[in-house]
């Protein structure tokens, strides 16, 4: 395969004007871009930009209000994602696509079936010879016969793209548009080379956009960098390399991005809010720590350190685990996540699409729904109140949601993510387990969600923070417990004068 990049004069992809409203919200106001074969595309904007919006009307999940788009020069229109990739724009999900139980070869053409089926009979021979073909031409090492759950992430990401290339070219397109959806949120650094050195190599073959609210990652990675602002583009730059993050996040909010450093804890209470010893379960061992009122207990380690599993097995008490967990001093009677809200402690998922909003329901809606799972009996729940919460919890967290009657599935990804916290702090919780709270927000509500929980823990409220993010760890926490292999392998206390080093941790995680 050469290395050459393609260039062309005349955009593949062309947006013009686009105007995108969901009632009183205007999510795009008026946005024009171009995306050409032979670059990646670099889209960034504060949560609520306009990005999953202006990506959604490119691949045909949504229809524009006005405006228009144009491909291969001609003026286009959408009604279907299927329409968009027949025509040869495909989107890559941060949450993929495939079927895990499927072989490789099998995802590479799913839905493409019939273009291997004679008589009635699809030729899986013929299928796995085809991927493997491109497979050879990519230079990627995939066993095609091999089923996808044996993939790591980052690979079943690139099958992903190989997806959209080797369809194109089954549908008789030369030049695919490839949009990158927050594609590296659940990869880790060595998983996102893997995949940044993919993507470059494919630059002579499609036109691709990549979104990403990691700016060291458009820096890295983008040839171009539009930047979006309330819907609209606020600034084109044609080398990315040449700004600084600060510079970037400039651009997009007005202002230089705030660096949160957590004041020392001044409760003075001493009787632990949690205790856990010899706690054992499914993806963690022997775990004994403790966490005071008004701690942030940091939890770090690598993917599948067993650290999200812990977090989830405290929210349920002990459920399916073994040794003693203890809630200001008391083992609870009861296990499961009921008696876990019924007990103040609340739990914030790192999958907020699947363990924690539901999208078609209002903001009011989803704020109380922990109290009506966590009732013993028929609750009945007083509109009036459900209201006045929401109401209050718009103002006191910055929710920007024209009401609460807004559905949930309308707001940017860290606006869902306060809903969340809204949650339990609306209830009272005492004790909160956060798995990656800021995971796929931008910097703007990253400090925001910051401040929330500094506020809380100023009101006595303890907080598990599990995260991804060494940096987030390292100025939200007063301690930190590191994990490795399902064990804490070491504790470290935070002086926020002299905080550890990124490099200590890792050391400690790997």
């Amino acid at each position: 395969m050469t290395d050459v990049i393609i260039e062309t004069h005349a955009p593949l992809l062309q947006a013009r004007d686009i105007v995108k409203s969901f009632g009183p919200v205007k999510a795009v106001r008026s946005i024009s871009l171009d995306v050409r074969v032979g670059e990646v595309l670099g889209l960034v904007g504060e949560n609520g930009a306009g990005k999953s919006t202006l990506l959604s009307l490119m691949s045909g999940t949504l229809a524009p209000d006005s405006g228009e788009l144009m491909f291969n020069g001609s003026t286009t229109q959408f009604d279907s994602y299927r329409a968009a990739t027949e025509s040869g724009i495909f989107r890559i999900f941060q949450h993929q696509a495939l079927v895990p139980n499927m072989t490789v070869a099998e995802n590479v053409y799913l839905a493409h079936e019939k273009a291997f089926t004679r008589f009635g009979i699809i030729s899986q021979r013929r299928m796995v010879q085809k991927t493997q073909e491109i497979f050879d031409e990519l230079s990627v090492d995939l066993d095609p016969t091999a089923e996808l759950d044996s993939l790591k992430f980052a690979e079943r990401q690139v099958v992903e793209i190989v997806r959209s290339l080797a369809q194109a070219r089954l549908l008789g397109i030369t030049h695919p548009v490839i949009l990158h959806d927050e594609p590296t949120s659940a990869l880790s650094r060595e998983q996102i080379e893997f995949f940044f050195d993919f993507v470059r190599r494919i630059k002579n073959q499609a036109a691709q956009v990549f979104v990403s609210h990691r700016l060291d990652e458009i820096i890295e990675l983008c040839d171009r960098m539009v930047v979006l602002k309330d819907g609209t583009v606020v600034s084109v730059q044609n080398d990315p390399t040449a700004l600084t993050e600060k510079e970037i996040h400039s651009l997009m909010v007005g202002r230089e991005a705030e660096r949160h450093t957590r004041a020392a804890r001044t409760n003075d209470e001493t009787e632990p809010r949690l205790e856990l010893s010899g706690f054992t379960g499914e993806g963690f061992s022997d775990i004994s720590l403790q966490i005071l009122p008004g701690e942030v207990l940091g939890v770090a380690g690598v993917v599948g350190s067993g650290k999200s599993d812990l977090g989830r097995a405290v929210f349920e008490l002990g459920q399916g685990a073994t040794g003693t967990l203890k809630v200001n001093g008391v083992e609870p009677a009861r296990q499961g996540s009921r008696a876990g809200i019924r007990s103040s402690l609340g739990y914030v998922s790192n999958e907020r699409h699947r363990d924690g909003i539901i999208a078609g329901m209002s903001v009011s809606h989803n704020i109380s729904l922990p109290e009506i799972g966590a009732a013993l009996g028929p609750v009945i729940v007083s509109g009036n109140r459900e209201t006045t919460n929401a109401d209050t919890a718009i103002k006191d967290l910055n929710i920007k949601a024209p009401g609460p009657d807004t559905l949930v599935g309308n707001l940017s990804g860290g606006n869902q993510q306060k809903v969340l916290l809204a949650r339990w702090i609306t209830l009272g919780s005492k004790l909160l387990v956060l798995d990656n709270p800021t995971n796929g927000v931008d910097v703007g509500a990253k400090a925001e969600i910051y401040r929330i929980i500094e506020g809380l823990t100023q009101q006595g409220v303890s907080v598990m923070l599990i995260s991804d993010d060494l940096p987030e760890i390292l100025s939200m926490s007063d301690r930190i417990v590191v994990m490795k292999d399902g064990k804490v392998t070491s504790t470290v206390a935070v002086d926020v004068t002299a905080p550890p080093s990124e490099v200590d941790l890792v050391a400690a995680m790997v």
